[in-house]
């Protein structure tokens, strides 16, 4: 299919959609593979996909391309060598392009030649951006004599040896009833749209990743206009050696940010370690912050250095700093006020320098007036304060942050051309996302693991709790109370930390700054049992 006499310039809003798609993907999109198979089966044996492009002459042409299906047909192949029958193609073809984007339809053009090309066109944002093209196809219900078409291609001055071979390959044509017709149509159209959805979405990603790269502050995506306040302040707050305290809930960046201030600081060049407050043991946190000597306690085969040895002239982040005992509290307050620290089962005394940066999801102040922090530790710790938003406050960086980490799995699972359809994100948007930026985080990578190269995250892919989540007004107009929407939530959230303190109650009534007494209350009107799992 040759369309080179065919030129035309692009306006210049046309031209910054039309030459930013992608057009290499297309072909591996499974919806149009699919179709182009079964248009086989009806013996169509090539489709075009005509777009406008820029020629190395500077002109702008419409440049026919094939694509999944790319055969020939003899006859057609035939005429393309022969002066006059090329120029009738062309012709027809010059035509077909003018009355489909005059009528923005699918139009069926026939030749004087008998032969049929059909034009689906593809106009994305209001911009005509090209047409898929099918022809080398005959429309005639009833069969033409052989007479008759020799005096039909007459005019193509056709040799002696030349006619038998060219009504042959005439013959071999695909023939379309019309009811044949309809399905063609309905499945070129169905491809268009196809077409247009995959650069509809491929737009839309392209908005989202020039947003990520110009919403990005000091490696943390966000439109969140407090978050961006505190994060142009980093370097501020990386600057000196304070203590920093950082609030927020689990998996809202707590550690990410730590990270970023000791990168940011005179101390980047000395270690950053890490410790979880909540997750180990007593004994062994006291072990991993002071380190031992060998024989110390059973089980000390060897002499090892503690995190303030490791970390000195760098930081040691403490991980849920509010979850630490009484006791272990004031040896940390004690060892942070003279600087110096032993080895279990050592009597050397050695010095450090370390910069701590501490996180809490809990509220320090509240525990202080109940006697279950250290006052002298909370404000030794917290010299500058730093507040992480949990992403149900953050709902405008969910898109963004659902790209990034698209992205960010593709690469790291060799996978290529998965995107997002606009459905599904604005499903991501409408969820509360307890587990935070970390939830969002590992529902990508379990999309991104499940999905194929080339492929749409629809909303039926999405995890069960997302899809079938609502929001508080929808669950109300739905015909809950708001009595019913508090009492859920309080019950998930005293069962849930229930299950993470071992039924401790002391522990959580503590955690909720409420009364043992009250708590229990709660257990009973709620129904909890420990032997049940929620």
């Amino acid at each position: 299919m040759a369309l080179s006499g065919i030129q035309t310039e692009l306006k210049p809003e046309i031209k910054r959609v039309a030459e930013i798609l992608d057009w290499t993907r297309l072909e591996k999109l499974r919806a149009p593979q699919s179709l182009s198979k079964a248009l086989q089966h009806l013996g169509v044996l090539r489709l075009n996909l005509v777009r406008k492009e820029l020629r190395t002459d500077g002109e702008r042409q419409w440049i026919p391309i094939p694509i999944w299906l790319k055969e020939t047909y003899p006859f057609v192949e035939r005429l393309e060598k022969n002066e006059i029958g090329a120029e009738i193609l062309s012709n027809a073809r010059e035509g077909l392009i003018d009355e489909t984007y005059r009528l923005q339809e699918t139009v069926f053009k026939t030749n004087p030649l008998g032969l049929t090309e059909v034009a689906v066109p593809l106009v994305l944002r209001g911009d005509k951006i090209g047409f898929i093209a099918m022809d080398g196809f005959v429309l005639e219900t009833e069969s033409v004599g052989d007479v008759a078409l020799e005096e039909r291609f007459k005019v193509l001055m056709f040799s002696a040896e030349e006619k038998p071979k060219a009504l042959e390959e005439y013959r071999s044509l695909p023939h379309f009833s019309p009811d044949k017709r309809v399905i063609v149509v309905q499945m070129l159209e169905l491809m268009a749209r196809e077409i247009l959805q995959f650069f509809e979405e491929s737009l839309s990603a392209k908005d989202r990743e020039e947003q990520v790269h110009k919403q990005t502050f000091n490696q943390m995506a966000t439109l969140h206009q407090p978050l961006r306040a505190t994060l142009k302040k980093l370097p501020q707050l990386a600057a000196g050696d304070a203590p920093i305290l950082i609030m927020g809930e689990p998996g809202t960046g707590r550690e990410l940010l730590a990270k970023l201030i000791h990168e940011s600081s005179l101390r980047s060049k000395g270690l950053l370690r890490a410790l979880h407050c909540s997750t180990i043991a007593e004994n062994l946190l006291e072990a991993e912050l002071l380190g031992y000597e060998k024989g110390a306690f059973i089980g000390a085969y060897a002499t090892k250095a503690g995190l303030f040895e490791l970390c000195n002239g760098g930081s040691l982040f403490l991980n849920e700093i509010g979850d630490l005992s009484l006791s272990m509290q004031h040896k940390i307050l004690r060892i942070l006020q003279d600087k110096t620290f032993s080895r279990l089962g050592s009597s050397e005394t050695l010095k450090f320098d370390v910069r701590i940066i501490a996180s809490t999801q809990r509220n320090l102040k509240k525990l202080v007036q109940v006697g279950a922090f250290r006052e002298e530790l909370y404000f030794r710790l917290n010299v500058l304060e730093i507040e992480m938003p949990p992403l149900r406050q953050r709902k405008e960086d969910i898109p963004l942050l659902a790209e990034h980490f698209l992205k960010t799995f593709m690469t790291v699972m060799n996978k290529e051309g998965i995107q997002w359809k606009e459905e599904s994100l604005l499903k991501l948007s409408h969820h509360s996302f307890p587990g935070n930026v970390r939830e969002l985080r590992n529902e990508v990578e379990r999309l991104v693991a499940l999905k194929d190269s080339h492929s749409f995250i629809v909303v039926e892919d999405l995890s069960s709790k997302i899809v079938e989540s609502l929001t508080p007004i929808e669950e109300i107009e739905k015909g809950m109370t708001l009595k019913n929407i508090v009492d859920g939530y309080e019950k998930q959230i005293v069962s849930e930390a229930l299950a993470k303190y071992h039924w401790n109650k002391s522990r959580v009534a503590e955690l909720f700054q409420i009364t043992r007494q009250g708590l229990l209350k709660k257990i009973a009107k709620y129904h909890l049992d420990k032997r049940k799992k929620f």
